[in-house]
């Protein structure tokens, strides 16, 4: 049975023909290096939430700042290692109900907010940041 070396002996050696193709695809590379490098700064993932309908209509009607919308809408992080896991959930609340208040609108449903109903985002996704990113496009 032939061993590589054996293999190698009968290919030849590297001769102007594999230094020409080495050179050429050395060129390409050094070509496209702003691509590869350019992935980093493009392949960020901005801070985001689920998209509450109807959650902008009472925000506006209140009068909310953006913290606040977000302390009455978007489930508590709590533990750090679940911090993602919670940014893809939202409140199972339907947002445009008439009973919904605007000082503290989830405690006219249940008396503690951890048993409300958590859910799934099926609407999309609200960025927190201008710009886009291959993430957010």
């Amino acid at each position: 049975m032939p061993t590589v070396d054996d293999i190698l002996e009968q290919v030849g050696e590297f001769g102007c023909f594999q230094k020409q193709a080495f050179l050429t695809l050395c060129l390409l590379s050094v070509l496209f290096a702003p691509i590869y490098v350019g992935i980093v700064f493009l392949g960020f993932t901005p801070d985001h939430r689920c998209l509450s309908p109807g959650v902008a209509e009472l925000s506006h009607r209140c009068g909310w700042s953006l913290a606040e919308e977000l302390n009455y809408t978007v489930p508590g992080l709590g533990a750090p290692d679940e911090a993602f896991l919670h940014q893809c959930r939202r409140y199972e609340v339907d947002w445009n109900q008439s009973t919904l208040g605007c000082q503290d609108p989830l405690a006219g449903l249940v008396p503690n907010r951890s048993y409300l109903p958590l859910g799934p985002c099926r609407d999309g996704w609200v960025y927190d940041t201008p710009g886009s990113s291959i993430v957010t496009e």
